[in-house]
This record gives C-alpha cells, sequence and structure tokens, in this order.
C-alpha cells in the first residue's frame, strides 16, 4: 500500500515541476520559481527514498545485514547504478542518501517510511538553511 503512496508522491512532485518550470515559467519572476522548489521537492524525494527503502527491504528478505552494505554489494543492479549515478553528481548527495538509511534496521516496522520521513526532513533542513542564509546574500 504504501508503495502507491511513494508512486503518487513522485507523480504529484514531478507534475508540479512540469508545471512551475514548463507552462508556468513565464509567469512567475525568478523569486517565485525558486520559491517553489519546496512544493515539487518535497513529494518527489520522499517518494524517491521511500521506494528505494522498500526495494531494499523486499530484496534484503531475511538477510542480517546494514542497509547501506547491502546497496554497495552489487546483488540489486538497479540500486548500484542509483549509487553510482548519485555518487558521480558528489559526495555530498551520496552522504545525504545514505545517512537516512543508517538510522534504522531493515527489519524494524514501517523501514520504508521512517527512511522516507528522516530523508525528506534533511533535505527539507538544507534546503531551509539554504533559503535563509546563502541565498539572500547571492
Amino acid at each position: 500500500m504504501l508503495k502507491y503512496l511513494y508512486l503518487l508522491a513522485i507523480a504529484f512532485g514531478f507534475g508540479l515541476l512540469v508545471y512551475f518550470y514548463v507552462f508556468n515559467f513565464d509567469n512567475m519572476s525568478e523569486t517565485e520559481l525558486v520559491d517553489s522548489v519546496l512544493y515539487w521537492y518535497v513529494p518527489l524525494i520522499f517518494g524517491v527514498y521511500g521506494l528505494m527503502a522498500l526495494r531494499i527491504k523486499s530484496k534484503m528478505g531475511d538477510m542480517e545485514m546494514n542497509p547501506i552494505k547491502f546497496l554497495f554489494t552489487g546483488k540489486d543492479t538497479l540500486l548500484l547504478i542509483l549509487i553510482i549515478l548519485i555518487g558521480c553528481g558528489g559526495l555530498l548527495g551520496l552522504l545525504l542518501l545514505l545517512i537516512p538509511l543508517s538510522f534504522f534496521k531493515v527489519s524494524s516496522s514501517n523501514f520504508d517510511l521512517k527512511v522516507a520521513l528522516v530523508g525528506t526532513g534533511i533535505l527539507v533542513l538544507l534546503l531551509f538553511l539554504f533559503f535563509k542564509v546563502l541565498w539572500p546574500a547571492l
């Protein structure tokens, strides 16, 4: 059931992204476009974290292994490709992807929901700091 929530969040976030930056781009100022990031970013990130954690949980099964260690074993090619792509984007992005996975055990109840909420919370906090500290200085 949560899988559909994550897919819906991704679709909603991507839909808002397309709306703001394709259809409504000319009607918004630069500041409004930057401020609209939170509207599409939060559901998109929540859905991606949730689906990733759900896939880790389903692929690991009964293995008693750390989810981060599982990602790097190569037992799931799609997750390994995701790690490589994010790692090519930068070390900070890779760390932000792995930090929420280190907080919870896969065997805990609602592992995927907890990872999605913590990951989204961390990234929203970083966006808040960016908008309050760095953006006004630019």
